[in-house]
């Protein structure tokens, strides 16, 4: 039995008419009786019930029918779902992020995904920015954000933007935009920091802007998840500085200062392996491209 042999006899089941069933499936009528004759042999029933002036499916006829009809649905959502993971508009993209990005890049690059390429499902995976790489390395990520760059042969990299520090206090705290001028005016507060263990760049800057107050900022609470920092924050265990980006997803009864006038800015770059053919990874880097990141709108 052909693939072949059973699109021939579904013609003729819709048309129960071997003349414009053979029409339609641009066949000439002899060959069209011909291949429903093999067909009735090889499975060793009869299909049609036929005289000079009918055609009609037997019991048999009637069964193939429908389980024909299911499998040749079956046979072409296959053909096409082939081809759309050969092009990278089907599959999967496992993404390794640190929690700020879930209140920046993310959302907006995974409603862009979905407008273009509505069968690319994301995978998420909070990754702590030292094991980004690594993560990558033993792919078990496919692509990653990540604040600090090191230079690697086997991965390429793209800063998306940078983006200002910001003081994070409680809610009820008496500094606030309208009366900070300086960060010295918190030299004497309970600080909560990542650990320099997770990045020494990163937590190197921090310590920078404090320096540049002449202060060494007092660490009471390490921690390097930005949620759990700000959750400490906002119960009155410390204060912070974090990305601003933090201030556009945060529903927590903090308040965030944007430390404008300072030098050190953070960044955020993508990272993914250099060797890897995913054409789905492809598909997620052009939408990158679509994406204003500095200014947060889309591109035309």
């Amino acid at each position: 039995m052909e693939f072949r042999q059973l699109e021939y006899f579904l013609g003729v089941a819709s048309e129960l008419h071997f003349s414009k069933a053979s029409e339609k499936l641009f066949i000439a009528q002899p060959a069209l009786s011909r291949q429903i004759q093999q067909l009735e042999q090889n499975l060793g029933v009869l299909l049609f019930e036929r005289d000079k002036r009918n055609v009609k499916l037997t019991p048999a006829g009637e069964y193939l029918c429908v389980e024909a009809s299911r499998l040749l649905s079956q046979l072409n959502n296959i053909k096409q779902r082939t081809q759309l993971i050969h092009s990278g508009e089907e599959g999967d993209i496992r993404i390794g992020h640190p929690g700020s990005a879930i209140y920046s890049v993310i959302p907006p690059l995974l409603s862009s995904l979905k407008l273009h390429f509505p069968n690319i499902k994301a995978n998420l995976s909070e990754v702590l920015d030292n094991y980004i790489l690594t993560a990558l390395k033993n792919h078990e990520i496919d692509v990653g954000f990540i604040r600090e760059i090191y230079p690697d042969k086997y991965l390429n990299a793209k800063v998306l933007y940078k983006e200002s520090f910001a003081l994070v206090l409680p809610e009820s705290h008496s500094i606030n935009d309208d009366n900070f001028e300086s960060l010295a005016q918190v030299k004497h507060e309970n600080f909560i920091l990542p650990p320099q263990s997770s990045s020494s760049t990163y937590y190197d800057m921090l310590l920078s802007i404090c320096w540049r107050e002449n202060f060494i900022p007092n660490i009471v609470h390490e921690s390097n998840y930005g949620a759990t920092i700000l959750r400490l924050v906002e119960h009155n265990l410390g204060i912070s500085l974090m990305p601003i980006s933090y201030k556009f997803g945060s529903a927590m009864r903090v308040k965030f200062i944007e430390l404008k006038k300072i030098p050190e800015k953070t960044q955020l770059s993508i990272v993914w392996r250099n060797d890897d053919n995913n054409p789905v990874l492809q598909k997620f880097l052009q939408i990158t491209e679509l994406f204003d990141f500095q200014n947060a709108n889309y591109r035309s």
